[in-house]
């Protein structure tokens, strides 16, 4: 069962590894496809921009969108460089810093694997299924304990009907072999009797033909044929009483029978009920079930003192970390890893970088489609000075201006 359990979640592992695969590709295509569209959109508006073929309302609304989009950029820009900064300042940590803030991160990050592992059991059990035994919580172990006793008893009842069903049949079998041997002795009957007329005839031709005395002939044949009819009756009578007998013995079984039915039956409309009460199949079911909930129960109070335990640390890694200066402690209790291991504050590194890298180079392209925008709403005012009015009307609300001189 161990190798069985370790290779169901070694596949169930593989799975769930193999459906993060797709949907990361599947989120890289979307955003892929996302960048494509608005840098197809950029170039297009750019293009349209600089042949002045916008509309003081087109230019306007690129010059709104842009500007905000500029904004956000700046504010994220702001924010990857102070923690670029903190990097810098944990990196530079004394040693009885960096051993505190260590040890504070190994142990949130063993409390939020096995939170992690607490969590992935919990949702085991179904919330319907969870919700049944936190209600029936007081009743659940007397029903484990019937239906055991009904299942017991099914089990027996089961074992007598195989039983009975087993003696009717022989019981059948020796009312057959009894027929059978009254008919056989019926038979021999018949050919006593049929012996006997023909020997009492034979005597009787012999005594006219020859005049032999068969006086003696006569009263042997009728003693021998009186003796084995005797015989014969005391068989077929001791035989009749045993058929009867067994006729007897079937109606009790059939009695019998329909008795343990109707057991049979009472019992099984019990387990019936008590199965769909319980939504299981068997007492064994029902008691995998409640011991699973009994262990999520206990996993919850383990992620209560975890959640506890994770709190106490996370305080002490954001004190190392404040006491050195970092702007946004908080955030290292979601990265433990990178305090733990240099490797991966370099990787973390090396990600914001390229991060501010990419967000310098779109700040860049906002400010040019900020001024491409602001220079083709001043050409549209040169040749439509009447459009100042659409123009203040959609930057003011938005407090863009624009030098129209």
């Amino acid at each position: 069962m161990a190798l069985l359990d370790r290779m169901r979640a070694g596949f169930l592992k593989k799975r769930k590894k193999h459906e993060k695969e797709i949907e990361d590709e599947v989120l890289n295509e979307l955003e892929n496809d996302s960048e494509e569209a608005f840098v197809n959109h950029q170039n297009f508006v750019v293009k349209k921009m600089k042949s002045n073929q916008l509309t003081v309302e087109e230019a306007c609304r690129e010059l709104i969108s842009t500007n905000r989009q500029l904004d956000r950029r700046k504010i994220e820009y702001e924010q990857v460089t102070a923690y670029l900064t903190d990097i810098q300042l944990i990196d530079q940590m004394t040693d009885e810093e960096k051993d505190a803030a260590i040890t504070a991160s190994l142990k949130i990050a063993a409390l939020t694997k096995d939170r992690e592992d607490i969590k992935s059991e919990q949702e085991s059990m179904g919330s319907l299924q969870r919700r049944f035994f936190e209600l029936h919580e007081h009743e659940v172990d007397e029903g484990i304990h019937l239906m055991e006793e009904q299942e017991e008893f099914q089990a027996q009842v089961r074992n007598d009907l195989r039983l009975l069903d087993e003696e009717k049949v022989n019981l059948k079998y020796e009312e057959r072999y009894y027929l059978e041997k009254l008919s056989n002795l019926r038979t021999a009957v018949y050919l006593i009797i049929g012996a006997a007329i023909v020997s009492m005839c034979f005597s009787l031709f012999m005594y006219t033909l020859y005049e032999f005395d068969i006086l003696f002939l006569l009263l042997f044949i009728v003693f021998i044929t009186a003796l084995i009819g005797t015989l014969i009756f005391i068989r077929y009578r001791n035989i009749n009483y045993a058929l009867l007998y067994c006729r007897k013995q079937q109606g009790k079984a059939v009695q019998l029978i329909n008795k343990v039915k109707v057991k049979w039956v009472n019992n099984a409309a019990t387990l019936d009920y008590l199965y769909s009460k319980y939504n299981v199949m068997s007492s064994r079911e029902l008691v995998a079930l409640w011991e699973q909930y009994n262990i999520i129960k206990d996993n919850e109070e383990m992620y209560r003192r975890s959640s506890k335990e994770l709190d106490h640390y996370g305080r002490q890694l954001v004190k190392v970390l404040q006491n050195i200066g970092v702007h946004d402690a908080d955030i290292w209790i979601n990265q433990p890893e990178a305090i733990i291991d240099p490797r991966e504050l370099v990787e973390v590194t090396h990600g914001l970088n390229m991060r501010r890298q990419k967000l310098r180079t779109e700040m860049e392209v906002d400010e040019d489609m900020i001024d491409l925008a602001t220079g083709n709403i001043r050409d549209r005012i040169k040749k439509h000075p009447e459009e100042i009015v659409i123009v203040r009307q959609l930057l003011e609300p938005h407090r863009i201006r624009v030098d129209l001189e």
